[in-house]
């Protein structure tokens, strides 16, 4: 098919004077046609040889190279070979493509190259007819790429296309972002690469890909023309200027312009020594190593798998490292089965030796007196500091030998650049950002790679194609981090170590800086905990079987919240509201023997079951007196009831030593402090199950706040609730113990015939039963006010009957429940 998408169409020239003609602009250029779909007449010369002067050969390329630097970001000169970090975005892009394809064959070429394209791995411009001939190039490059190549494979192919990919999205875009080929200005430039020294095949094709695109190329080799002829061998793409002789290869000379970049103070260039040092825009590596993020199912298990059974590992020349990084945030819902994994995760961790680190809380700041020497002199060059300048710092490290050196210069390499690259990732986050925060800074994480990376990495061979299992070092960090130490551990990780972040409480800084989880991924369990000590022994459990683990699964089905079909004691664990019930007098004779369960507003939501309970003072009597004792003793006569005959009910049992103790026992909120608490010898209720201890103080807290009592609830006032409480009559508390919150709800009955009124401590128990969910009823024949002067009437009803009775004493209820039989019978029988 006949492809009529527009491209630029580039046309090799050729020249008898290659470092003049390169300069001349498009217009002065034969063939170049300035239309929708434009001709771009290039030179791509091979430069071979070396003249009989060598001064004058030297001199004409310093003197191009002086020239084509006044293009800016036109002109790009490669002189040690093209740096090889991988761009993990593609990386991680093309994996499931790459995990899809086992062998190689000639029908899946197009597939491949048609996926690579599809993935959207290509640079994007805001000239269409650009991103058009960049797909075309790329289409070009990747066939000559398969035809040319013996013995390929798929292995070669992903090496090739990875590398291919890197490079154009990492120098097309700078060289082509400023080209305007249909620009109407006099003098129109194309780009320009200079690339001086030994070539490698793949760095051959990539010279190519740029050709296409309209850029001149001239490659400068004294010695030797490379693999050219292999890949270009009808000089298709490229044509040859040979000269006299050829010469070993020696350094490009140096660009006058460029010379004197070392020390920055108020901005401007200074010599730091006799030497004139160089910074060029970034510093350059042949190779490091390059990590991809995995995501994991089973992350305890996958990060003791070996790398070579890791999808996406490749061992060389460009190593990729597919690490783990993850935090993992909260703690399970049995607690011990947590610490127990983590136990044992740090023992299986611990079989790798020195290829494993465990942090707890900190990483120990490191006083390297060596490190400090050789870096004392650097910040004298410096007087503030900003983004700017982290190249010149890394460069002066780089000078003051101040990084480790280990036998794998790929690994060098590696934590320079990734240095650098948390460097600028500290200055793009930290706020108000000064010399003296950054040479902490430096300095501290200098140490940590001197302490740290020398032990981990010694034993750490990605390349050992010997090895059956080739394992990656691995870091365990728990408990709190402080950010310095966040950006260690995404350090160590861009070096290929797994990271395990493990906090039971927070997420710590890491939010702050891994702000969209580029560099790690998170695990949050179900629930959140209070930071405890790392596991020393694994903790004694009991386990479920199977049989039981059935059964539980179907207890929560059958037995839900919201279903009504209940199991005893079920909620023994939530917290409990009182929802009182404003009824009729009448009502409240119908709901008094009603379960929980049954009553409108019963409901358990958010670990909450709402009770609706019933508060009423039934002030006065009957005319009838027989029938106000009946419905008494219907009241009276109920399940799980207390009867209180007379007023005042509740004996002060504390003293005032127990006051003076009890203010220790309070939080600064004013709240009851549990813990301290229970270890007071003024607390009597341990024998209580937890759930329920745990309730009574709940409730005695919320006795605090709400405001129930006629009287302000000072400091004092809570002293004395809470003394109360935990000196209250055993009854009370049996009949809470009882209490199984959807079904049967306790009572308290209390009767007051007298002038007497409620103790402050009567109104603590009453106030304090109430919130426990209790219904109460006060029957008070007098009509007289006793409990409106201790709570206040919105929390309960009162119920007023015909008439009022004074000094009416208790019945003997045994012989008012004989002659009530009686009545009974003798109405129904006539008797």
């Amino acid at each position: 098919m006949i492809n009529y998408r527009k491209i630029i169409n580039p046309i090799l020239l050729e020249s008898k004077n290659i470092l003049e003609d390169i300069l001349l602009p498009l217009h002065k250029r034969q063939g170049f046609i300035q239309n929708p779909i434009p001709s771009i007449p290039l030179y791509f010369y091979r430069y071979i040889g070396i003249k009989e002067n060598e001064r004058e050969y030297f001199d004409d390329l310093h003197n191009l190279d002086m020239k084509l630097s006044n293009l800016n970001n036109l002109y790009l000169k490669i002189t040690n070979g093209l740096p090889l970090p991988i761009n993990n975005e593609i990386v991680n892009k093309t994996i499931p493509m790459w995990n899809n394809i086992k062998n190689f064959d000639m029908t899946k070429k197009d597939y491949i190259m048609t996926s690579l394209i599809n993935l959207n791995t290509l640079p994007k411009f805001k000239d269409n007819l650009l991103n058009n001939s960049v797909v075309e190039a790329f289409k070009t490059v990747f066939n000559l790429y398969i035809i040319r190549e013996q013995n390929i494979n798929i292995t070669k192919i992903k090496n090739f296309s990875l590398k291919l990919l890197t490079w154009i999205n990492k120098y097309t875009p700078k060289l082509f972002n400023n080209f305007e080929y249909s620009n109407s200005k006099t003098e129109i430039y194309n780009p320009k690469l200079i690339f001086y020294g030994n070539i490698k095949r793949h760095e051959i094709y990539f010279l190519i890909f740029l050709s296409l695109l309209g850029c001149d190329i001239l490659y400068i080799n004294s010695h030797s023309d490379g693999d050219f002829d292999l890949i270009d061998r009808k000089k298709t793409y490229s044509k040859v200027f040979r000269l006299p002789k050829t010469a070993p290869l020696k350094k490009f000379p140096e660009n006058s312009k460029k010379e004197n970049v070392l020390s920055i103070k108020n901005n401007n260039i200074i010599n730091t020594s006799n030497k004139n040092l160089k910074i060029t825009e970034e510093i350059n590596f042949e190779n490091i190593i390059n990590t991809s993020l995995k995501t994991s199912n089973n992350l305890f298990e996958d990060i003791t798998t070996p790398l070579n059974k890791r999808s996406g590992f490749i061992s060389h020349p460009i190593p990729i490292i597919p690490i783990y990084f993850y935090r993992y945030i909260g703690i399970n819902e049995i607690e011990e089965e947590y610490y127990n994994e983590l136990f044992r995760l740090d023992k299986k961790l611990s079989q790798f030796e020195n290829l494993y680190i465990k942090f707890t809380d900190r990483i120990p700041a490191i006083a390297n007196n060596e490190l400090i020497n050789k870096t004392n002199s650097i910040w004298k060059h410096f007087d503030n500091f900003d983004s700017s300048q982290i190249d010149v710092l890394v460069y002066l490290f780089k000078e003051s030998d101040a990084f480790i050196k280990t036998k794998d210069n790929i690994l060098n390499n590696s934590i320079i650049q990734n240095f650098k690259y948390i460097l600028n990732l500290y200055v793009q986050n930290e706020k108000n950002i000064n010399l003296t925060k950054i040479k902490n800074f430096s300095l501290k994480l200098l140490g940590w790679i001197y302490e740290y990376a020398l032990t981990l990495f010694d034993n750490f061979n990605y390349s050992n194609r010997e090895q059956i299992d080739i394992y990656n070092p691995k870091i365990l960090y728990y408990g709190e981090i402080k950010s310095h130490e966040v950006y260690f551990l995404i350090l160590m990780s861009k070096l290929g170590c797994d990271i395990l972040y493990i906090n039971s409480f927070s997420d710590s800084n890491f939010p702050l800086i891994d702000k969209d989880n580029k560099h790690s991924k998170i695990i949050e369990l179900p629930k959140k905990s209070a930071l405890k000590e790392f596991p020393k022994s694994e903790i004694l459990i009991r386990y479920e079987t199977e049989a039981f683990k059935a059964s539980r699964e179907i207890s929560n089905i059958i037995y839900s919240e919201q279903d009504g079909l209940y199991k005893p004691w079920q909620f023994e664990t939530y917290y409990i509201q009182p929802v009182t019930l404003k009824t009729t007098y009448d009502e409240l004779k119908i709901l008094w023997n009603e379960e929980a369960r049954l009553r409108s507003g019963f409901k358990i939501e958010n670990n909450t079951v709402y009770i609706p309970n019933l508060f009423a003072k039934i002030s006065g009597v009957y005319k009838d007196i027989q029938t106000y004792w009946n419905e008494f003793v219907n009241f009276k006569n109920s399940e799980n009831t207390l009867f209180i005959p007379s007023i005042p009910f509740t004996n002060k049992l504390y003293s005032g030593s127990d006051l003076y103790f009890s203010k220790s026992l309070f939080n600064k909120d004013g709240s009851v402090d549990k813990n301290r608490l229970f270890e007071s010898s003024l607390y009597k209720f341990s024998y209580l199950k937890t759930p329920l201890q745990n309730t009574i103080i709940n409730k005695i807290n919320d006795l605090f706040k709400l405001p129930i009592f006629n009287k302000t609830i000072d400091f004092e006032f809570k002293q004395i609730i809470l003394l109360t409480i935990l000196n209250m009559d055993k009854r009370y508390l049996n009949l809470i113990q009882l209490f199984d919150y959807p079904f049967k709800i306790p009572k308290l009955i209390i009767y007051d015939n007298n002038e007497n009124i409620f103790s402050l401590e009567d109104s603590i128990i009453i106030g304090f039963l109430y919130l426990m969910g209790f219904d109460i009823l006060i029957f008070t024949p007098t009509g007289y006010n006793n409990i409106e002067q201790r709570l206040s009437e919105k929390y309960y009803d009162i119920h007023k009957l015909e008439s009022i009775a004074f000094d009416l004493s208790l019945p003997d209820f045994n012989n008012l429940n004989k002659n009530k039989r009686k009545s009974f019978f003798a109405d129904l029988f006539g008797l």
